[in-house]
């Protein structure tokens, strides 16, 4: 199964949704930006996306809730282990109603992308689970960060 996403303005991607029969798709919002985010195993429908290759999953996609995007830079030797790594770490995330563990189709960037009930849910998991760091795990390739956002709602 294949995942897509696009960034844009939220009337514009709610237009596309409307107009799209893909389900889920998810509308991810924060004070900077907007992203689309769906699931499929045909060709993506938005004319620019990040193109995915899912190959972790857990829980079904809600449309609505609160969303964490990890983006976690692998080195190419690196990623057998990270992929092995992150497939045992999201069944042990309980807290969260879906995960989807992603390997990107260009590039060295994976997506970590967790829906939560709230964003509560999010920083409570956020206290006791701290991302990954370049000195601890030498698959990592550069600087990991994280982009929350609301989910359904501008």
């Amino acid at each position: 199964m294949k995942a897509y996403m696009t960034n844009g303005t939220y009337s514009y991607l709610e237009k596309l949704k409307t107009e799209q029969h893909v389900s889920p798709l998810l509308l991810l919002n924060n004070e900077v930006k907007t992203v689309a985010y769906y699931e499929d195993p045909q060709p993506s429908i938005f004319a620019t996306s990040r193109n995915f290759t899912i190959i972790g999953q857990r829980g079904k996609l809600a449309e609505e809730g609160f969303v964490s995007i990890v983006h976690i830079p692998v080195t190419i030797e690196g990623r057998p282990i990270f992929e092995l790594e992150y497939n045992e770490r999201i069944e042990r995330i309980k807290t969260a109603v879906a995960i989807r563990l992603l390997r990107p189709q260009t590039g060295n960037t994976y997506i970590l992308f967790i829906e939560w009930l709230d964003s509560s849910a999010y920083k409570e998991w956020k206290q006791t689970n701290p991302l990954p760091h370049k000195k601890e795990d030498p698959y990592i390739a550069g600087p990991v960060y994280t982009e929350t956002f609301h989910v359904g709602e501008e």
